[in-house]
């Protein structure tokens, strides 16, 4: 048996964030060591974890892909039907030829070999099976329901694998337009500029201040590239570094990003939707609405939203009820019916619907307002870029 150690970050049940250290065989067993010691975790990591360890986990997970999970889950709940688990994975291997993937389905054969569950398996690529997923996974194992939770699990992840799809192809006009403003602006300052800059002083005539500003900076940034290109790196780094060390200012910014016109809205929305599509999962799967919260919770990325779930876990455990001011105005009803009447998992349901629908809505509009706001603004650029070159021509004496 190995023992690691883990670092964690944890809500105690007056709500104060602790940070410390513990021993435990694997991430399950910390997790299990702090519910004991009345604390929710929302960050777990391994603290002497290599950092080339780190970087095979990430490559690990690039070169497998997200959407291969799904694809896993739902092959498992087919081949289910008419084999067992050693067999449906035997399969799995046979019929996949990339070697990344076959590599794990061969881990997790010799982890099953060994006697160990299909769920202890997956712990050793917790890069590619999130918690979450494997939680569920020992969930469908004790109650021996594989197949069912399997095929719910397969559901889940290609809804969320199509949104997190739909978000980043709507984001890719606006980048393309920023790129193409940024290489613009490049080329007419360090080009275009310092030739116009040479005729003109040639003439004897004085540029303007404008034309002055736009020069100094085209001078600067091309003695000190290396230095600029550096320093933003390095302030990237420490505000990645801040964020990541320092709960409160984690807390803070969370809370701002939802607060942003359009862009927090957006975000705000699209967190509901796979908050509320797992809770409704979780809770037809047959866990506690408790550890169903718990696990919501962890699974969700923006931490002023997570803070707010552990805060309904501590009010469902005082035997209060899940609804919360917390929540969206146009959430709230449903899930007050939901609680009220016993049906709390459809209305889940359809409050991911209602939120589904506005993140598409959103979505939609972002290439729009992309091109309108990046027009505006590389107009404005080149406007000015040109009036600093008029300028100087307006200047001349014929």
């Amino acid at each position: 048996m190995v023992i690691k150690k883990y670092r964690y970050g944890a809500y105690d049940r007056s709500k104060n964030f602790q940070e410390g250290e513990l021993n435990a065989e694997n991430e399950r067993e910390a997790y299990i060591i702090l519910q004991n010691q009345g604390l929710i975790a929302v960050d777990l990591k391994e603290s002497e974890t290599k950092l080339s360890e780190k970087i095979v986990e990430h490559l690990e997970k690039f070169k497998v892909g997200e959407k291969w999970v799904s694809l896993f889950f739902r092959q498992l709940s087919t081949t289910l039907d008419v084999m067992n688990l050693k067999d449906a994975l035997n399969l799995f291997l046979l019929s996949t030829k990339d070697k990344s993937q076959q590599q794990i389905i061969k881990s997790m054969l010799e982890e099953i070999e060994l006697g160990k569950t299909l769920a202890e398996a997956m712990e050793k690529h917790k890069s590619v099976f999130s918690y979450n997923v494997i939680q569920m996974i020992l969930i469908a194992q004790r109650s021996g329901r594989m197949q069912e939770i399997s095929e719910k699990l397969a559901d889940r992840l290609e809804k969320n694998y199509k949104s997190r799809k739909k978000l980043q192809s709507a984001l890719y006009y606006p980048l393309f337009v920023l790129i193409v403003a940024a290489i613009s602006m490049t080329i007419i300052i360090n080009v275009v500029l310092p030739t116009f800059a040479t005729f003109f002083e040639s003439q004897g005539t004085s540029l303007p201040l404008l034309t002055q500003i736009f020069m100094s900076t085209a001078i600067f940034i091309s003695d000190n590239i290396m230095i600029i290109i550096m320093s933003v790196i390095l302030i990237v780094i420490g505000c990645l570094w801040i964020y990541k060390n320092f709960s409160l200012i984690r807390l803070f910014i969370d809370r701002c990003i939802l607060k942003m016109p359009f862009v927090g809205r957006l975000i705000s929305q699209r967190e509901w939707m796979n908050d509320f599509g797992s809770l409704s999962f979780l809770l037809e799967s047959g866990v506690q609405i408790d550890e169903s919260i718990d696990m919501v919770a962890r699974s969700t990325s923006n931490h002023y939203i997570r803070a707010s779930w552990i805060d309904i876990k501590h009010e469902v455990e005082r035997g209060g009820q899940i609804h919360s001011k917390i929540f969206p105005p146009e959430y709230q009803g449903l899930i007050t019916t939901g609680e009220t009447s016993g049906t709390l998992p459809d209305m889940l349901r359809r409050c991911e619907m209602m939120s589904e629908f506005e993140v598409e809505e959103l979505s939609s509009q972002i290439p729009i307002k992309a091109e309108i706001f990046g027009t505006l603004f590389v107009g404005l650029i080149v406007a000015l870029i040109v009036f600093s070159v008029i300028l100087p021509v307006l200047s001349i004496d014929v």
